[in-house]
């Protein structure tokens, strides 16, 4: 009986041995993706504003160019609303997107809207702004 006790107990103290040294050899790594620029072929839309406190100056990456509005968010701002607004201060865009889900939003323009724009994001939280032009 003694010899079949010492037998489980040394099995256990080497399982707990080993499950120590697996434990301990463990290297943490930490990956982190941010975007950091919009793609080729887009004029960056300078955003002011804020829709969460404490963002970064990347927490939301913003351009335009001929065909569409390219708008990429670095974090979750939960349910945001983007509106976009001609020179005359009318309302050519209206949509609502959850950056908890969708991290990119591209917004399709189409032909004859040239001129000054105006994009509006907001959220709960905070509101930010840029314009951009089309030719």
């Amino acid at each position: 009986m003694k010899r079949k006790e010492l037998i489980l107990i040394g099995l256990c103290a080497f399982s707990l041995n080993s499950w120590q040294a697996q434990a301990m050899d463990v290297e943490r790594i930490s990956i982190t993706c941010v975007e950091d620029n919009i793609p080729t072929g887009y004029e960056i839309i300078d955003l002011q504003g804020d829709l969460m406190t404490g963002t970064g100056p990347n927490s939301i990456l913003a351009g335009a160019n001929d065909n569409a509005v390219y708008i990429h968010f670095n974090q979750n701002f939960g349910n945001v609303s983007v509106k976009i607004y001609n020179d005359s201060g009318c309302l050519v865009y209206c949509s609502e997107v959850n950056t908890s889900v969708q991290q990119t939003f591209i917004i399709p323009i189409n032909g004859g809207a040239n001129g000054h724009f105006v994009l509006e994001l907001n959220n709960a939280d905070g509101f930010a702004e840029g314009e951009f032009t089309r030719n």
